[in-house]
């Protein structure tokens, strides 16, 4: 994503990220195994009145993009975020269950069930209370340009996702613990521009 808009409108152009950010803050981590996310629902999202007028829910590609969201940041998630860039190969086993309306949370869990090499497998659910909304096995691909040309994209890459690590799990011992001294960690985007 942000490497293809890299591209197109050159070095020192602010990162714009996608509109849609799929988890409000992570809950839990314990790197390189599980982390734990919520997103709630908001009554004024824009898309909710299309879907559906009379019943407003979550479209359900957006509670598999929230499992997609945590699974990245788990991938990510390194004292350096050395993974510059995560992708989807695959998502199989996806199974849909409850619908979440507005005002409701969503629990987002991502375990890393294998790793091959770049890739690694991650058991994904979502859930509101005890009722499933979706679950998958997720299939994520860890790369960075490799383009000398483009070494410092990674790098803008890595310091984004610092940052937006650190606006979603900023409360944590576990965050503090990946900050390095001196490091100024306040976002340099709003919260749910990215």
């Amino acid at each position: 994503m942000p490497i293809l808009w890299l591209r197109r409108f050159g070095r020192g152009t602010k990162l714009r990220g996608m509109k849609y950010r799929q988890i409000d803050r992570i809950t839990e981590l314990t790197p390189g195994q599980r982390l734990v996310g919520e997103r709630t629902l908001a009554a004024n999202e824009e898309y909710l009145a299309d879907h559906f007028p009379r019943f407003p829910v979550m479209p359900g590609v957006m509670m598999l993009e929230a499992l997609h969201q945590a699974a990245v940041w788990l991938i990510r998630m390194s004292p350096d975020f050395d993974s510059a860039l995560v992708l989807l190969r695959e998502a199989k086993s996806v199974k849909f269950g409850d619908f979440l309306s507005p005002g409701e949370t969503l629990t987002v869990e991502a375990e890393i069930f294998k790793r091959d090499g770049a890739l690694t497998i991650v058991k994904a659910k979502a859930r509101k209370g005890d009722r499933t909304t979706v679950s998958a096995r997720l299939v994520l691909e860890s790369c960075s340009s490799g383009d000398p040309e483009h070494l410092g994209t990674d790098a803008d890459v890595q310091r984004l996702s610092r940052e937006q690590f650190f606006s979603l799990f900023s409360d944590s011992p576990a965050a503090m613990a990946l900050r390095r001294p001196g490091e100024n960690i306040s976002p340099t985007m709003t919260p749910h521009s990215v």
